[in-house]
């Protein structure tokens, strides 16, 4: 049985008091951290879904109560997928997600407006580093080509079944336990041909694991104006529309209800041109910060011109490692802070092309940060590289707002 099965008796009676929508349309360019609002920036009472957190934090491996019915006496299995969950957890926590938090909170937040939309090209499921690096985002955009995927009926799966598709979950995790990122051959494996078909149960236990509360859940479509969007009752899988996955969460202690937006779509320029109405809407994306990690250099490539000119006009802070998009574009508009170690590309990507060196002469002679943690593809080394590029404009309010609350 698919996910609307599950939630099927909640949406019936859900009654919103808010207009529930995908679109983030309508810049705005103003820079007070005060004034940054989404349509539910004012604090509202919100019908509750229980049984989504019940999921997520049984992927999450934190919670079973609900399901012990499926469970033998002895729970030996959830007892071992608890563990097999919680230990690369804590170790992630404390060598890189922790080092994270602090890095982000006195190093980069000072210098932009962290309250924007987080916009994350290239992602894959990836909501976990968005968040910690990122975590006061009013709302947060993720893109990539694996599918959206579904969530089996768990409340009527039997032990056996339940197992194999808890170990399934976990097993699609490993490459962000060990290095940081998704491994687009890994993902082909373990989000298409196996027990779990997509992003949809990743998003969960990162949802949970982050500490949000899930209020929503629904997969939408966009239609043919770029703007508006209609929920639909499950994904077509076709990259000729736009389809999303759309949660509304609330962060633990907070009053307000953030929107995690993951779209299905191939962001090339033949992409586009299959499906023109994507564009048309990342266009009219309101101010951002952008993040783009270990993208496989795309932004690279003049195939990937629209995506790069789209974060170049609507970002007001890019945050990337060096397969982003490159060094020479930002110079015009963009203040840039150095940060860890610029190194060749690794072995998997051996082209001359992807190799910087203006950006490598910039590490050689400017002022550079160190990183105490890793994140990206040089992750055995630990040399990593992070490049911050703040657009001259919003750098100024962001020093007139640091200076403002020290006084």
């Amino acid at each position: 049985m698919k996910t609307k099965s599950i939630f099927f008796l909640a949406a019936i009676t859900m009654i919103l008091s808010v207009v529930f929508s995908c679109n983030s349309g309508g810049k705005s360019n103003d820079g007070d951290k005060t004034n940054d609002t989404v349509p539910n920036e004012v604090k509202i009472t919100y019908p509750k879904d229980t049984t989504l957190d019940q999921i997520a934090a049984l992927l999450g491996g934190d919670q079973a109560e609900v399901f012990k019915n499926v469970f033998t006496d002895d729970m030996s299995f959830w007892n071992d997928y608890k563990i097999s969950i919680d230990t690369p957890w804590n170790r992630i926590t404390e060598e890189r997600l922790s080092l994270m938090d602090k890095w982000s909170a006195d190093e980069m937040n000072p210098k932009i407006n962290d309250t924007l939309l987080l916009f994350y090209p290239f992602s894959g499921p990836d909501f976990l580093n968005a968040y910690h690096l990122f975590p006061n985002a009013n709302e947060y955009i993720l893109i990539a080509m694996e599918k959206l995927g579904t969530i089996p009926d768990l409340y009527n799966l039997d032990e056996e079944n339940l197992k194999g598709y808890l170990d399934a979950v976990n097993f699609a995790l490993r490459d962000i336990y060990k290095r940081s990122y998704f491994i687009t051959g890994n993902m082909d494996q373990d989000l298409r041909k196996h027990k779990v078909d997509g992003v949809l149960p990743l998003l969960y236990v990162f949802l949970h694991r982050t500490g949000h509360e899930i209020y929503d859940f629904g997969y939408y479509r966009l239609e043919n104006d770029g703007i508006s969007f209609t929920k639909i009752e499950e994904p077509t899988n076709s990259l000729e529309v736009t389809e999303c996955i759309k949660f509304k969460v609330r962060k633990d202690g907070d009053d307000k209800l953030k929107d995690v937006t993951y779209f299905y779509a191939n962001i090339s320029d033949d992409g586009f041109v299959q499906n023109p109405v994507f564009l048309q809407y990342l266009h009219k994306l309101r101010t951002n910060n952008t993040f783009i990690k270990s993208a496989s250099y795309l932004s690279h490539y003049e195939t990937f011109s629209n995506i790069r000119n789209s974060v170049l006009g609507t970002a007001n802070a890019v945050l990337e490692d060096d397969t982003g998009i490159p060094y020479r574009y930002f110079l015009d508009d963009f203040d840039h802070y150095l940060y860890g170690v610029y190194e060749k590309p690794i072995a998997d990507f051996k082209s001359t092309y992807l190799f910087q060196k203006d950006l490598d002469e910039e590490y050689q002679n400017s002022d550079v940060k160190p990183l105490d943690f890793s994140l990206g593809y040089h992750w055995r080394s630990g040399n990593q590289n992070w490049m911050l590029y703040v657009r001259k404009a919003e750098q100024a309010v962001a020093e007139t707002l640091a200076a403002e609350a020290q006084k």
